[in-house]
């Protein structure tokens, strides 16, 4: 895997110019009615995340996606509705501080600022932890890596998976037939499967979150847990498996890291987390329908 290929990039000439025509752009969404859609402008996605990044995309969620999030953090109850929500600020501070907690050793945590520490580096921390590649640690943005962190989660998902069940998710992701060998592929461990489809057209843009939802839904299947017909339709319909509670109880599972010792910093669930909220992101965009080519470089 190189540095160039599948890291998403936006020049940031380009995206202000884009940001600055939006409005009176062909197929734009941003200043319609769609919840998710007007969250878009706060995805930023050519920047590394500060604390003020973190807190105004989380501030601008919907409150259905709001409630979701907090509902896959255990912050709330699992039967909770919108009416128990504190409100945009209130949530988005909620969401900080325990990402912060997760990614805090327990005698450090009193003693971090909330509001001030980046968001980047709590990415890098895990991209770190995770094995992802120096070169892209080093220079990434925040986008970029969480992607990355996506695409091990699915190769941790992908090992939880028969030879068998590989071979059907490769059919359900790859209706066309455009990936050959698919035989093959399913006999690979997920590190070495990755770099096999990592050129295919089951990873490229937006596609790469469908194939991740896909093997989510699968690797649910798998263990006996049927996803709500809910999680395929409306605005989600592609991520909604990514960014709904209950698809990331699957996924939290796989997430990266090792054991979880008392008092230290939990890489698993803050992997889980960091992974949620770009999904978030994603589903934002794509609900705006931003070009699929202002946001990742082949």
């Amino acid at each position: 895997m190189t540095h160039q290929s599948e890291v998403a990039r936006v020049s940031r000439r380009s995206l202000l110019a884009f940001l600055s025509a939006a409005p009176l752009l062909p197929g734009c969404e941003w200043a319609t009615s769609s919840p998710m859609a007007r969250v878009a402008r706060f995805v930023k996605p050519q920047e590394k995340w500060t604390a003020d990044h973190l807190f105004e995309f989380l501030r601008a969620l919907p409150p259905a996606a709001m409630l979701d999030l907090k509902r896959s953090q255990g912050l709330v109850h699992r039967d909770s509705t919108e009416k128990e929500l504190f409100g945009p600020e209130p949530d988005a501070r909620s969401i900080q501080d325990h990402l912060l907690w997760l990614s805090s050793n327990f005698f450090a945590y009193p003693f971090r600022d909330v509001t001030g520490h980046s968001y980047h580096d709590t990415v890098t921390w895990v991209a770190k932890k995770a094995d992802v590649h120096k070169a892209l640690v080093d220079t990434s943005v925040t986008f970029a890596l969480e992607r990355e962190l996506h695409k091990l989660l699915f190769a941790q998902l992908w090992d939880k998976l028969t030879p068998d069940q590989r071979r059907n998710l490769l059919k359900k992701i790859d209706p066309t037939e455009s990936i050959a060998d698919k035989t093959a592929i399913a006999a690979m461990g997920g590190a070495t499967a990755i770099t096999a489809l990592s050129g295919t057209v089951a990873f490229a843009g937006f596609t790469f979150y469908t194939t991740m939802s896909m093997t989510i839904a699968t690797v649910a299947s798998a263990v006996g847990v049927t996803l709500p017909f809910a999680a395929y339709t409306g605005a989600s319909a592609v991520v909604g498996v990514l960014s709904g509670p209950v698809g990331w109880a699957i996924a939290g599972a796989a997430a990266l890291g090792g054991a979880v010792l008392a008092g230290r910093p939990n890489v698993r669930k803050t992997t889980a987390l960091v992974a949620q909220i770009h999904a978030l992101k994603i589903e934002a965009l794509r609900a705006a329908k931003v070009p699929e080519h202002e946001i990742f470089l082949a």
